[in-house]
C-alpha cells in the first residue's frame, strides 16, 4: 500500500468511527461534562490511542499530513475526544524524541496493550504563556526520586487519564531553558488535589479542573530528557497545529449541518429549500472559501512538518493556527445565523460547534502572540512560538 492510500485508508477509518459511535454520544457528554470514557475506548480498540507512537512499538506511526487528518475527523463529531487525543498523542511525541528506551517500552506498551491515556498538565494561575512560557510548579531531588509541588490550571483529562505529564522548573529555576523538566505522573499518586469545577461554555466533555499538587513523590525515571531540552526539540509547536485541526473540523461539522438544514428546509410561500435562497448561497459561498483557506495552510505546514526544525514548526503552527481560529470562530457564528432561531437550540450541533470554538480557540498562543510571531519572521527577525523565561527579551 503506497503512503497516499495507507493515508486515506486511515483517514476513511476515523471518519467512519466517528459518524458510527463517536459523534451519537458527543452531546451527552457535552451535557455531563464529563471524560468520554467510551469514546477513548473506541480509540484504543481501533488503535488511535497510539497515533504518535512508532510502529516499532505497536503504535501507527502517523506522520503529520496523516494525523492532522485524523484529528479533524474525530472534531466534526466530537470536539472533546479530538482534543484530549491530541493531547495524549503529544505527549507520546515528547516520549518518542526525549524518553529512555526503557521508557519507551514502558509507557508506549500502557497505551497500546491496556488503552491507558496521558494528559499534558501545563497552564498555571499567575503565568500568562501568550506572553512567557514559565513555570512556577517546582520539582526538587530528594531521596531516590523528586518531589512536586504547584498548581496547575485547566489539566485535561483529569480523573480519566492513567499518567499526567506535569511541567516543572527544576529546583524553582526561572530560566526554562534549563530548568523546565516534564514529569510523568502517576494518576494514583498522592497528593494531587483535583478541584470539581468544571462547569464552562464549550470543551465541556474534556473534564479540565485545576489541580493542586502537594509533596508529589516520583521516581527518577519518570521525568523525559534533560532539563530544558522539551523546548527545543520541534514537539511543543505540534500542540498549536493539533489545535489548528480540531478548529477547523468543528467548523466543518457546522457548515456541514448548514448545508443540510438549506436542502431540506421548505418555507412558505414559496415553497422551495432554503438553499434556493441567493442570501444564503452566498453566505455558504463565502464561508466554504475561508474554510477551503485554513485547510490549506494546515496541510502545507503538516507537509512540511517533517522536514522543518524548531524555528519553522512555530512558523508552520502559527500561521495554522491563527487562520484556524479565525475561520473556525467565522463559520460557526454565521453558521447559526443562516440556519436562523432553531440553530440556538441544544439539540442542534451547531450550538455546540460555536461554544466548542469558542472556547478551544482560547490556548495558547493567542492570536496577539501568533501575529507577533508571524510578523517578526516577516521582518527577518527570529522568533520562537512563546517567549522563553530566562532567555532575554525579544531582539
Amino acid at each position: 500500500m503506497t503512503r497516499s492510500e495507507s493515508h486515506r485508508a486511515i483517514a476513511e477509518k476515523a471518519a467512519r468511527l466517528t459518524r458510527e459511535r463517536i459523534a451519537p454520544r458527543a452531546a451527552q457528554y457535552d451535557t455531563a461534562a464529563s471524560n468520554p470514557v467510551e469514546s477513548w475506548r473506541d480509540l484504543w480498540r481501533e488503535g488511535f490511542l497510539g497515533s504518535g507512537i512508532p510502529s516499532a512499538y505497536g503504535g501507527l506511526g502517523l506522520d503529520m499530513p496523516t494525523y492532522v487528518d485524523v484529528i479533524r475527523a474525530f472534531a466534526r463529531g466530537c470536539a472533546s475526544t479530538a482534543m484530549t487525543l491530541h493531547m495524549h498523542s503529544t505527549v507520546m511525541r515528547f516520549i518518542d524524541v526525549l524518553g529512555t528506551e526503557p521508557q519507551k517500552q514502558r509507557y508506549f506498551a500502557e497505551v497500546t496493550r491496556h488503552g491507558k491515556l496521558f494528559g499534558s498538565w501545563g497552564s498555571e494561575p499567575a503565568v500568562s504563556l501568550s506572553r512567557t512560557f514559565l513555570m512556577e510548579t517546582t520539582i526538587r531531588s530528594e531521596g531516590d526520586g523528586y518531589v512536586i509541588d504547584g498548581v496547575k490550571y485547566f489539566c485535561t483529562m483529569a480523573l480519566g487519564a492513567s499518567y499526567y505529564m506535569v511541567w516543572c522548573a527544576l529546583d524553582g529555576g526561572a530560566d526554562m531553558a534549563k530548568s523546565l523538566v516534564l514529569a510523568l505522573v502517576p494518576a494514583e499518586s498522592s497528593g494531587i488535589a483535583t478541584e470539581g469545577k468544571w462547569d464552562t461554555l464549550g470543551m465541556r466533555a474534556t473534564f479540565s479542573p485545576s489541580v493542586t499538587l502537594s509533596g508529589v513523590r516520583v521516581a527518577r525515571d519518570t521525568t523525559l530528557g534533560d532539563p530544558g531540552s522539551a523546548i527545543q526539540i520541534g514537539v511543543v509547536e505540534s500542540f498549536a497545529l493539533g489545535y489548528a485541526a480540531i478548529y477547523l473540523g468543528i467548523a466543518e461539522s457546522a457548515l456541514g449541518f448548514a448545508i443540510d438544514h438549506a436542502k431540506t428546509r421548505v418555507v412558505r410561500p414559496d415553497n422551495v429549500p432554503v438553499a434556493m435562497d441567493p442570501t444564503v448561497q452566498r453566505h455558504i459561498g463565502e464561508l466554504s472559501a475561508r474554510l477551503d483557506s485554513a485547510r490549506l495552510v494546515l496541510v502545507d505546514g503538516a507537509e512540511r512538518w517533517g522536514r522543518a526544525d524548531a524555528t519553522d514548526r512555530a512558523l508552520l503552527a502559527n500561521k495554522a493556527k491563527y487562520l484556524a481560529t479565525e475561520v473556525g470562530l467565522k463559520v460557526t457564528t454565521d453558521v447559526i445565523q443562516v440556519i436562523g432561531g432553531r440553530g440556538a437550540y441544544r439539540d442542534f450541533p451547531a450550538e455546540r460547534a460555536f461554544r466548542d470554538v469558542r472556547t478551544c480557540t482560547l490556548m495558547p498562543p493567542t492570536v496577539d502572540r501568533m501575529l507577533e510571531a508571524l510578523g517578526r519572521s516577516a521582518l527577518g527577525v527570529e522568533s520562537a512560538m512563546f517567549n522563553i523565561a530566562g532567555s532575554g527579551p525579544p531582539a
